[in-house]
């Protein structure tokens, strides 16, 4: 493993001398069957070059891409919630009524999640971070068709 990096389950989350860290062999060969593509990548890895580019572009969203219409939508991030839920519930109507919470609030919470993800994707909570996301996504009723 060689990083400095720990993780309380191994078993799921590896990570190797060059700080690339995926999936274990086992864990995503569990996951394949069930996941659709585009998700269903054999080995799934970030590496450092992928965390980088997800921090540059969580940059951007909040400085504000070209996509972003001032007159539209007050924030950057107003914009991100807007546009994700917009396209979630055009993909997918029947989900719509497991947001409970103004979409107001709910993208506050996604944004939060967001933030959280990206900052201790190298710490040590990470995994029981991921773990409890999907224990409550779970308990929402989250199923794997979605």
């Amino acid at each position: 493993m060689g990083s400095s990096v720990s993780v309380q389950d191994a078993s799921v989350i590896n990570i190797t001398d060059d700080g690339s860290m995926g999936l274990s062999t086992d864990f995503a060969k569990s996951l394949h069957r069930i996941m659709p593509a585009p998700f269903n990548a054999k080995n799934p890895v970030v590496t450092k070059k992928h965390e980088e580019l997800i921090k540059t572009n969580w940059a951007a969203i909040h400085a504000g891409t070209s996509a972003f219409d001032p007159a539209k939508h007050l924030t950057p991030i107003k914009f991100l919630h807007q546009t994700f839920y917009q396209a979630l519930f055009v993909s997918a109507p029947s989900l719509r009524s497991m947001f409970r919470s103004s979409m107001t609030v709910q993208g506050k919470t996604l944004t939060m999640v967001l933030e959280t993800l990206i900052t201790i994707v190298r710490g040590p909570n990470f995994v029981s971070t991921i773990q409890e996301m999907a224990r409550r996504h779970l308990q929402y009723g989250v199923a794997k068709k979605h």
